[in-house]
């Protein structure tokens, strides 16, 4: 699939990052908006837009407004490493700010050599695990396994069913530290593959149902998450769902399947107005990206987005960026950043010269009655790190 190019440019200004009498900061975004994970990650092209738009029409950063590029990988590795050579090397961006792209661990090294940092993004992407130059907004895989297993563990259950991706291949490198962190917790787990264009999970269903399995999760695309849960309970597997970030969108709630759901989120729940800084990014995507607003692509994966956007600008206030910043510029903002929460969008973040990003918490969600609710509203869920050591070790790292 050729890739669809969003050559967005948010600014007032008319020449790019570092022109002649130009104060404007040139970033790029990278995204996975169209392909085969597009019902996930659809909104999350508009969303940086709508961020940019909403900086830019309060003012900008210290005075400076943001050119954005977006850039839409299709999920295609070839194309987002095209991509990414274009962003840094013929628009010259200071940073990746927003990273939804599935493929980002084929495009790492590059910008690690390039000193571009990548601020925020998916939090569960490979680089973000064990990459320095990757500024984490949340936890990243490996608390995500333990944070999946102790909420299993939380609810009851000890058989776990999960049925993982063929397309991405960051899909099945989960399975693994998945089935260790289950060991650790003492539940057993069943994995299978489904691929989203297969004409049904029928055989896939019935191997859950005969394990035995008290709850599953569909480590997929929102619209194949939704048919193989339908599928299975076609096939009387009435397991409730588990689900984790970006598999979740809004209109799960009124959804007869997922009544009882429970997952977790990686930052402050999408739908949970009460803190001031979700209610103003509802504003802000309501404003600047209605059709996404008004869909079922707003949720987890573009609040990830938006986020990163939000730690950008933090980065750039601590570092105090000014006229014509390097990437070097925006590392110092971000270094300066302790115990940083993004009033309430996060917990707290605190980077470190040279080091992975470390975040060990998250945020527990549910369905109930036709409503997400969010049990201990905005305050995250912390695991101590000697908890996850046996899973860091299970890397090698």
């Amino acid at each position: 699939m050729v890739a669809l190019l969003i050559g967005m440019e948010v600014t007032a200004c008319g020449s790019s990052n570092g022109g002649p009498g130009d104060s404007s900061w040139t970033i790029g975004a990278i995204a996975g908006c169209s392909g085969g994970q597009a019902s996930s990650l659809g909104g999350t092209c508009k969303t940086m837009q709508a961020w940019a738009q909403s900086v830019n029409d309060a003012g900008g950063i210290n005075g400076h407004k943001i050119s954005l590029i977006v850039k839409d990988d299709g999920g295609n590795p070839t194309t987002a490493n095209t991509m990414i050579h274009e962003l840094v090397d013929r628009d010259h961006v200071i940073a990746i700010v927003g990273d939804s792209s599935n493929v980002s661990g084929t495009w790492a090294s590059y910008v690690d050599a390039k000193g571009i940092p990548v601020v925020g993004g998916f939090p569960t992407a490979s680089p973000f695990t064990n990459d320095p130059n990757f500024y984490s907004i949340g936890a990243n895989l490996v608390t995500m396994q333990y944070a999946t297993m102790q909420e299993v563990v939380n609810h009851g259950y000890n058989k776990f069913g999960f049925l993982y991706c063929a397309e991405a291949p960051t899909c099945a490198q989960s399975v693994p530290l998945l089935q260790t962190a289950a060991k650790l917790a003492g539940v057993g787990v069943t994995a299978e593959k489904v691929a989203g264009n297969a004409p049904d999970f029928t055989a896939q269903c019935l191997e859950m149902k005969n394990a035995g399995t008290q709850t599953l999760e569909v480590g997929s695309s929102t619209d194949v998450a939704i048919r193989v849960l339908d599928a299975c309970r076609t096939q009387g597997l009435n397991a409730p769902l588990y689900a984790s970030d970006g598999t979740i969108t809004t209109d799960w709630a009124k959804r007869p399947n997922t009544q009882g759901m429970f997952g977790t989120e990686l930052t402050a729940p999408w739908f949970y107005t009460q803190l001031p800084a979700i209610q103003q990014y509802h504003d802000a995507v309501k404003k600047y990206a209605p059709e996404v607003y008004n869909s079922s692509q707003f949720g987890s994966n573009s609040t990830y987005m938006w986020v990163a956007g939000k730690l950008f600008e933090a980065a750039a206030k601590a570092g105090n960026l000014g006229d014509h910043p390097t990437s070097q510029d925006v590392k110092r903002g971000l270094y300066a950043l302790k115990g940083e929460t993004l009033d309430g969008l996060t917990a707290p973040l605190t980077y470190t010269k040279g080091k992975p990003s470390v975040n060990n918490c998250y945020f527990p969600i549910e369905i109930q009655n036709s409503q997400f609710i969010a049990p201990h509203g905005a305050t995250p869920t912390c695991i101590p790190q000697d908890k996850l050591t046996p899973l860091v070790n299970s890397l090698g790292g």
